[in-house]
Order: structure tokens, then C-alpha cells, then sequence
């Protein structure tokens, strides 16, 4: 549901919605978030929360196309480009940089729902798809591609064990050479 209403009440409303929501996000899992729990926050009633979303999932797909939008935004020239590498650091850069939220509903496991989410729409932009279409087997490589993001959220999960650029050098290189690219010849 796009919202752009000029009227301040709405705007205030809208404003106070997502407020709400993101501090709910911030400290439960998406199953324990309810409409009643929300409008209290935002301190609005259940109608008023109904005239502008259809259900919290509707509000859930309006920020998943918000942050599918800036993702696109950030790593569009990349894609265009076939530059893989370029993809890689420029998506993990805006993950790293993004907001508590964001990171939340980008990396969390109680919100895996919404990384995909964001993923199938990021994968199935112009860009992307063009990216595929140049391989015999599109859908092998969209597979493939949605790795980028498990190895963010696992860098993540395990504390951040390497600086960024290295992760991102890592990455791309078993992104773009497979494991050949980064075995340790010295360890055979």
C-alpha cells in the first residue's frame, strides 16, 4: 500500500506506525508481534491502524520493498555491469552500514521471512535478471547468488571474526573461482 498522503495527521500516524513496529522488531520475534501490541505503542486505535495496512504483513511488505529499493539503488551500477565483486562489497557494505533494524530483519533467523523476501525482489530486478540470463542454467546461478547474503549473516552470527574487507575479498573470490579459489595450497 504506497503511502502519500500530504495531510500531517496521516503522515504523523504512518510515521508512528513504523516507529512502532521497528522498536517491537528490535526486541521480539516477528511471531510475537501483534496489531494490538503495535497500536499501543504507537498509540493509535486498531481502526485507525486498519485504514492504512490490511494486516501487518502488509505493513512488513511495504519496508521489505523499501529496503529491496535501496539495495537496487546501492548495487544497481554493479549489476549492470556484470561486476560481480563489485555486487559483493557494495551489498555487504550496505548491510554493514544499514540500521539496527534493518540489520535485524536482514540477518536475524526469526526473520528469514523477510531476507528472502527482499532477496527474490533484489534477484528479480532487471538487473539481476539480465546477470542470469547470460548463464546456461539461470536458476542454478540465482542460487548460487543468494549465498552472498548466508555468508554476511553468518560473518554476522559468529561475531564478526574478520574485518569486512577481508570477508568481502573472501567472498568474491569463492563467489567468482569456487572453492579452488580459496584453498589453501599450503594445507594439501
Amino acid at each position: 500500500m504506497e503511502h502519500t498522503s500530504k495531510d500531517l495527521r496521516v503522515r504523523r500516524t504512518l510515521k508512528a506506525i513504523r516507529y512502532a513496529f521497528y522498536k517491537l522488531v528490535l526486541e521480539k520475534d516477528y511471531s510475537d508481534i501483534s496489531i494490538t501490541e503495535l497500536t499501543e505503542r504507537a498509540e493509535i486505535n486498531r481502526k485507525t491502524f486498519y485504514l492504512h495496512y490490511s494486516s501487518l504483513e502488509d505493513l512488513v511488505q511495504e519496508v521489505e520493498q523499501e529496503i529491496a529499493d535501496s539495495i537496487l539503488e546501492n548495487i544497481h551500477f554493479s549489476a549492470e555491469n556484470l561486476d560481480v565483486a563489485g555486487c559483493v562489497s557494495t551489498f555487504y557494505h550496505y548491510l554493514d552500514e544499514c540500521s539496527e533494524v534493518q540489520q535485524k530483519l536482514l540477518c536475524d533467523s526469526h526473520y528469514h521471512f523477510f531476507y528472502e523476501d527482499v532477496t527474490n525482489v533484489v534477484l528479480q530486478s532487471d538487473a539481476f535478471s539480465t546477470f542470469f540470463s547470460l548463464t546456461e542454467h539461470p536458476d542454478i546461478v540465482r542460487s548460487f547468488s543468494i549465498s552472498i547474503t548466508y555468508i554476511y549473516r553468518d560473518w554476522v552470527k559468529n561475531g564478526r571474526p574478520i574485518p569486512l574487507d577481508d570477508l568481502i575479498s573472501y567472498a568474491s573470490k569463492l563467489i567468482l573461482s569456487g572453492y579452488s579459489g580459496v584453498v589453501d595450497k599450503n594445507k594439501m
